[in-house]
């Protein structure tokens, strides 16, 4: 090789171009030599100059006949140009002579994906990957091409299996956190927050200063419960940049969830110090605001936080569940439909093929798919407006829970309930569905239309109650369900606290002679029990009974109670949808749902048989709270 060739490929191979250009254009044996000529146009290439390119090497294939390197130079030039079909048969006559030529697999494959031949593109891929296992670009390349095409889990084997050839290749790094994020997030939505977590934590590996998947991470250790984990995330990217208003925000929401409301308010205002706008942090604040039943501040946050990013359903859902406890069913109900769109969503929509159900469609001869998207309680408050629909003469199908499918069928025969198992072929023969929470919107517009709420929508077995009545029954005591426990993830710990009692608030009551007390606790309370037990407490437990599973024998248990005292949880949903009478308790006032929501005559809007027993001046004391339910029995 010569001395200016030797220099000009120096320069190319250290990325100077232009240098080798000149070089190589200094030389007369230039124009006569295929090495040089082909030197010169790999220089023109990479200034992106590929019609001089193209030129110089269309000169080198005129001295001798073009090699299959030679070949695979122009097709490079004849696809930056968009001449494809060119392109394409220089590669192919390339690799008809010399099948191993590496580069010229990995330009075939670009270029069929130009000319939307997926399917031998990703032969053409995994034949380069064959021929140089440890070539980085060759495995970055095909994992864009897999993902670009759907293959996502592939994919992400590519990029990894790119980082592993070369954990200094730049580009495959970034696309691989890039792609891990992307998992994380889809996870997150998704719900499934190990999967999250895993993916963020690689993320984290490969480049340990990635604020924004620290940040993240905090977030998916925050809705899997992990709040330690959580905290400990988001205090770290904080402290590294203390500008961060959105880890700053996420701090806060940590400390709201483990109940350190005053700090947590701190933080949130600290976010809106950076970000004045943060519609996030707004509705955070709000939410503390709520919490310490500062009822209008609350609003005006969840409103400032839509007029920030009209987009935040989660504000907008807020304000609902604020409109709906204010008795304003109008607007309530509305923003009550965001919950399919916060992030993660409250409630995950059904897809269905035929339209929702619609005002316009009564008396229409339509068959409703009733379908529930929330937990057991939920399910059930909803379906107390199910004797409207068969008194319009609509034909529906209900999905349930399998547990309460016989208290249903007792109670109305004529109606078709069926498990989640068996709801979707059920589905099939319906014309129109809709969620059984959206069925307020239609049918409950004003507090007048709840005086229509039936008394009862549940059945129990009436000779399982009257065995449990035989067993409990004593002469000149009241028998009382209690339950006292909502069971929630440590992410929802606020909500958690609103809806719990400690078991020992129901130690007077216990004590009385004129009174029994029945456990209808569903949930591990084996340590609790004992603590009462030790203290003088009497609980009532049918050994038998499986508080959680067999809720058949949960409504029987309930039926055979004279009353049910109980704070905000399913029993206290199974109560009223049996019609037993029931006393529901909470705290200061602030009802832990929408439904739950009263005046001062205490009447529960959806259960005619509850009373709700709350004040304000009982904010802190849960003992307090159940001497004021105690007069009422």
């Amino acid at each position: 090789m010569s001395d200016v060739r030797a220099r000009a490929l120096a320069a190319l191979q250290a990325g100077r171009a232009a240098e080798a250009e000149a070089l190589l254009r200094s030389s007369e044996a230039t124009a006569t030599s295929v090495a040089a000529l082909q030197m010169l146009g790999a220089a023109l290439g990479a200034q992106g100059r590929h019609d001089a390119a193209l030129e110089a090497l269309d000169r080198a294939g005129v001295l001798l006949p073009p090699s299959p390197a030679l070949r695979h130079n122009r097709a490079q030039a004849l696809f930056h140009l968009g001449r494809f079909a060119e392109a394409r048969a220089e590669l192919e006559g390339a690799l008809g002579v010399d099948a191993g030529l590496h580069p010229a697999w990995s330009l075939l494959a670009a270029t069929l994906v130009e000319q939307g031949d997926d399917a031998r593109a990703a032969l053409a891929y995994d034949k380069a990957v064959r021929l140089r296992p440890a070539h980085a670009p060759t495995h970055l390349n095909r994992a864009l091409f897999l993902q670009r095409t759907g293959r996502g889990d592939e994919a992400m084997r590519g990029f990894r299996q790119a980082v592993q050839a070369d954990p200094g290749f730049a580009p495959a790094r970034a696309m691989l956190i890039d792609a891990l994020e992307t998992a994380g997030l889809e996870s997150y939505r998704a719900r499934r927050y190990e999967e999250a977590i895993a993916s963020y934590s690689e993320a984290l590996a490969l480049d340990p200063e990635r604020d924004d998947a620290r940040n993240a991470l905090g977030g998916a250790f925050a809705a899997h419960g992990q709040l330690d984990e959580a905290l400990e995330c988001f205090r770290a990217v904080s402290a590294r940049a203390p500008g961060n208003a959105d880890a700053i925000n996420n701090l806060g929401y940590v400390l709201q969830a483990r109940g350190e409301l005053d700090a947590a308010a701190r933080e949130f205002r600290r976010a809106l110090a950076l970000a004045p706008a943060h519609a996030d942090a707004l509705n955070n604040l709000g939410s503390v605001a709520q919490e310490q039943g500062n009822l209008e501040e609350a609003e005006a946050l969840y409103r400032r936080a839509l007029a920030a990013d009209p987009g935040a359903a989660i504000a907008g859902y807020n304000l609902g569940i604020l409109r709906l406890c204010a008795f304003d069913f109008e607007q309530g109900w509305d923003l009550n439909e965001l919950r399919y769109r916060t992030v993660p969503p409250i409630a995950t929509a059904q897809r269905f093929e035929i339209p929702q159900l619609r005002a316009a469609d009564w008396g229409e001869g339509h068959r409703v798919a009733l379908w529930g998207e929330q937990g057991i309680g939920d399910r059930i408050v909803y379906s107390t407006l199910l004797h409207e629909l068969e008194e319009r003469g609509e034909r529906f199908v209900l999905e349930t829970d399998a547990r309460l499918v016989a208290a249903y069928r007792r109670a109305h025969p004529r109606w078709e309930v069926a498990t989640r198992d068996e709801s979707a072929a059920a589905f099939r023969t319906c014309t129109r569905h809709i969620a059984l929470a959206s069925l307020p919107r239609l049918l409950r517009p004003s507090r007048e239309s709840f005086d229509r709420q039936p008394v009862s929508i549940l059945g129990a077995d009436a000779a399982r109650a009257a065995g449990y009545r035989s067993r409990l029954e004593s002469p000149g005591r009241l028998i009382v369900g209690i339950s006292w426990r909502s069971f929630q993830k440590s992410a929802r710990g606020a909500l958690q606290r609103k809806k719990s009692a400690p078991l020992d608030a129901f130690l007077g009551l216990s004590r009385r002679e004129d009174m029994r007390l029945v456990d209808l606790q569903y949930g591990d309370t084996g340590e609790e029990r004992a603590a009462f037990a030790a203290k003088g407490g009497s609980l009532t437990r049918l050994a038998e009974l499986d508080l959680f599973h067999d809720i058949d024998g949960v409504l029987a248990a309930i039926f055979a109670c004279d009353v049910v005292l109980t704070t905000s949880n399913v029993t206290a949903h199974l109560a009223g949808a049996l019609g037993k009478r029931t006393l529901l308790v909470y705290l200061a006032a602030r009802p832990p749902f929408h439904y739950w929501a009263t005046d001062a005559s205490g009447r529960s809007l959806w259960y005619p048989s509850m009373t709700i027993v709350t004040a304000s001046d009982a904010a802190d004391s849960w003992p307090g709270a159940m001497e004021m339910a105690a007069a009422r029995l």
